[in-house]
């Protein structure tokens, strides 16, 4: 009976989907958001870990999982659900978390999406993938078609959940009886990155694949120098018009590279995008959405 009265109390103080996709998606900036900030200043791990082993990896998800962890165990939510007024308690009791759940839930905040952007990414790239990789992202694939029917059992009541990772736990969301309990140090460094939020998600506009777009077609080219200035060994390699900057030979399968704007042979952009990722001439980051085919009429 008391378990029960507790159900009941917990499903009819939850909050509706829509907050807890607004929470989701601020925790998904976070990760992406201080990758580019990293990036911006080149701060990675870099070093040997044992004879051939080095180890190349960037710092965002260790700071994730760290910021995801503080406020798990301060506010018994994750940094977008305590932006939100929302907290974690367990389904069946209406208790905080414990020290595992709070473990538990920061490392599958953090390292799920990290795990599988890294996938995507590669197939992006058109890099090979191994048999576990592609077993590892149709098992994403799967995980969210569970999570978007326990979104809809939970909008019909049905559910006292919204994801399988919550079912996992035993855990619901819900709005806290009572504000939490923390010393003035914690409340100010927590308000701090509150705050840095709206920083994040200003960040992830910005480097967003469609802004990149945008401001790709306002990229400066770098300036050719004068073909007369060059050696002569060097003008006799230079690309003729309507030849491959890659292959120097005439252009089959015209393609555009809409960032940089110029005109390679299919095969030569594609093959060089894949091993390189940017455009063989500027050296401008692209990726397969920026090349344009030429129909010739």
């Amino acid at each position: 009976m008391a378990e029960a009265a507790n159900v009941r109390q917990n499903l009819q103080n939850v909050p509706s989907i829509f907050e807890i996709s607004a929470a989701e998606t601020l925790d998904n900036l976070v990760y992406p958001a201080l990758s580019k900030i990293f990036d911006y200043f080149g701060l990675r791990l870099d070093f040997k870990l044992w004879g051939s082993l080095r180890i190349r990896e960037e710092l965002s998800p260790l700071l994730t999982w760290l910021l995801q962890y503080l406020y798990l165990r301060k506010r018994a939510s994750s940094f977008g659900e305590s932006f939100y007024g929302l907290q974690r308690t367990v389904t069946t009791t209406g208790d905080l978390l414990n020290r595992r759940q709070q473990f538990a839930s920061a490392t599958l905040l953090t390292f799920m999406p990290y795990v599988e952007r890294k996938l995507r990414s590669r197939i992006i790239r058109h890099e090979d993938t191994s048999p576990w990789e592609q077993r590892l992202l149709s098992a994403f694939h799967a995980f969210h078609a569970a999570k978007a029917a326990h979104t809809f059992l939970y909008l019909v009541k049905y559910a006292s959940n919204h994801s399988p990772i919550f079912r996992f736990l035993g855990l619901t969301l819900r709005y806290p009886s009572e504000p939490p309990k923390e010393d003035q140090w914690t409340y100010v460094v927590l308000k701090m990155l509150e705050v840095l939020a709206f920083f994040l998600q200003f960040v992830q506009w910005w480097y967003s694949n469609d802004q990149r777009r945008k401001v790709g077609g306002t990229l400066i080219n770098p300036e050719a120098m004068p073909r007369k200035q060059l050696p002569k060994e060097v003008q006799q390699s230079l690309p003729q018009r309507g030849e491959c900057p890659v292959c120097l030979l005439s252009i089959q399968t015209p393609t555009a590279c809409s960032v940089s704007g110029y005109v390679f042979c299919w095969k030569c952009i594609v093959s060089h995008m894949k091993e390189h990722g940017t455009c063989p001439v500027t050296q401008y980051p692209i990726s397969l959405d920026d090349l344009v085919r030429i129909y010739e009429t």
